[in-house]
């Protein structure tokens, strides 16, 4: 089986839903022959992976390249990785949906998936208003032009099924971008000027409105209030906002690293804080960070949660609502006052981890899906979490 992927960039730019493309080809391709068509370079060689640089973002509109290069290689499936504002200015690209419907017509052989990391604008402001209409509408489209579609998150997928109800629609979470390598706690406190006895809260992505930088500024003074020694490590390409935002609590910053430097810099935490303003779900690649690395992890809840998180709340990590300051401040420091729950988290959340978010298992779920729509097998594994998630409402679910 021939798979390729299309996402305008790649590894070394910075781009999560690059990151995410080019760590799924490295998984997919332990099972079949990936090629990945992108949009620019420079990009990072995949061991295992065919990289083409098939059409140009400085042509948006002129995806005419990428339809001949699909109809020359005529791969068994053409996975498109979609987040509207990475094909065009204001999110808008008429031609990727108008491309999808040459194809199912020129490359008949080719079957087409669609992986949605962000749909459209919400309506938050006029200017979002304008841009959600054809926002909206080229989802609309792209999904009637594809044989399968995937959502990011739950609350997506139980909102967009009736848009294509003669689609299979499903759930495919994101996983971790960063490799885990292998450091003690000790060599990477020692790395960054850390002594032992210092406790290490840890930050990690952007400045991004949707990351709730108050949280971070109100948890971390009631730490300080108990921890003389603590700081602030923040990992990622805002540094000036996260110390502006904190004032005088202490704050190391790194800067954005490669992958591996990431990895190596979470051994140094002591708690991972991911509040995010419209709840963590499974499309938060940075919320997966901590689990993978055994870090405490304390996040929100709200409508964009998904079920399977809520029933992880007191096991794997520590939530509260998305508008609930007071009560992410007591998660934070309930952690923080008893180092063994502390650690029986941590090593729930990876274990958590390990079994639902990790590549294979993201890979396997998408692969079954695939075969079910060709009818076949590829010889994939057994069912992955996702197969056995809860299929109740998010509106259900409450933390007590």
């Amino acid at each position: 089986m021939k798979v390729h992927l299309v996402f305008p960039v790649l590894p070394p730019i910075l781009d999560g839903i690059g990151d995410y493309t080019s760590r799924l080809a490295g998984s997919l391709a332990e099972h079949t022959s990936v090629t990945i068509l992108t949009g620019q370079g420079p990009f990072d060689p995949i061991e295992g992976v065919r990289i083409v640089q098939a059409f140009s973002m400085d042509a948006p509109l002129a995806l005419h390249r990428l339809h001949d290069q699909i109809v020359q290689d005529a791969p068994d499936w053409l996975i498109v990785q979609y987040n509207p504002f990475s094909y065009g200015r204001w999110g808008f690209n008429p031609a990727l949906p108008a491309m999808l419907q040459k194809l199912r017509k020129t490359a008949a052989g080719t079957r087409i998936a669609l992986m949605v990391h962000e749909p459209f604008m919400p309506v938050e402001s006029v200017r979002m208003a304008v841009m959600t209409t054809w926002q909206r509408w080229q989802l609309w489209r792209l999904g009637h032009g594809a044989d399968l579609v995937f959502f990011a998150i739950e609350p997506w997928v139980e909102r967009f099924r009736a848009w294509f109800a003669d689609k299979p629609v499903f759930h495919l979470p994101v996983s971790s971008n960063i490799p885990h390598v292998p450091i003690t706690r000790n060599e990477a406190r020692r790395r960054i000027g850390v002594d032992e006895d210092t406790f290490v809260l840890g930050v990690f992505g952007s400045a991004h409105p949707s990351r709730l930088l108050n949280f971070i500024k109100t948890a971390s003074e009631a730490v300080r209030a108990i921890r003389e020694r603590m700081c602030l490590l923040y990992i990622g390409p805002a540094g000036n906002r996260v110390r502006e935002i904190l004032g005088d609590i202490r704050v190391f910053d790194a800067g954005p690293l490669p992958p591996e430097d990431v990895s190596k810099h979470f051994a140094a935490m002591d708690l991972y804080l991911a509040p995010f303003r419209k709840g963590v779900s499974t499309r938060r690649g940075s919320f997966m960070v901590g689990l993978q690395h055994e870090i405490a992890t304390v996040s929100t809840y709200g409508i964009q949660t998904d079920a399977e998180l809520y029933d992880q709340h007191g096991k794997a990590f520590l939530l509260s609502a998305f508008n609930d300051e007071a009560g992410f401040r007591q998660n934070v420091l309930e952690l923080v006052e008893d180092a063994r729950r502390r650690n029986q988290i941590a090593a729930n959340g990876q274990d958590y981890f390990n079994t639902r978010f990790s590549w294979e298992c993201v890979t396997d779920s998408l692969l079954r899906r695939m075969a079910e729509v060709d009818g076949k097998s590829f010889g994939v594994s057994s069912l992955s979490g996702s197969e056995r998630v809860s299929a109740d409402s998010i509106s259900q679910r409450s933390i007590v």
